[in-house]
């Protein structure tokens, strides 16, 4: 919801009787609703200073047409850049080294990692192939 905060703002001693209800001045004025996806919103930095809520874009234009950064990246990308974010106070906290801090390392932690995979693939591959095995055997020692 988007709205226009209004100036003049209303003495908040004064008194009104019910049938004075439509004298009463709003503090807001405007109301714009729209509906996105989180994803569509959502920026790549946390919400206020004081919490650790999904920050959303400052665009006006971006909110209504559901065109944030991760509207192009993709709700798969939003979702694993925010389930593995970890803020300045919880790297604090649980004594972690902060694995990315915006998009630009997000990408560089995302290249290190598939880099490491490839060049084990083989290996991996070999695992896969021992764990279908263990688990072929514990299906059968179940029988």
């Amino acid at each position: 919801m988007l709205y226009t905060q209004v100036n003049d703002k209303p003495n908040e001693k004064d008194v009104y009787t019910l049938d004075e209800l439509e004298k009463i001045e709003s503090v807001i004025r405007d109301f714009q609703f729209f509906v996105q996806p989180k994803y569509r919103i959502a920026s790549a930095t946390k919400g206020s200073g004081n919490t650790r809520n999904i920050g959303s874009t400052k665009s006006i234009d971006e909110l209504l047409n559901g065109t944030g950064i991760f509207a192009k990246l993709g709700e798969h990308i939003f979702d694993d850049y925010w389930m593995y974010f970890v803020d300045e106070q919880s790297s604090k906290e649980k004594g972690i080294p902060r694995p990315y801090k915006n998009l630009k390392s997000y990408l560089e932690y995302k290249e290190r990692g598939i880099e490491t995979l490839n060049q084990n693939k083989e290996f991996i591959e070999n695992l896969k192939e021992e764990e279908e095995t263990e688990a072929d055997a514990e299906t059968e020692n179940d029988d």
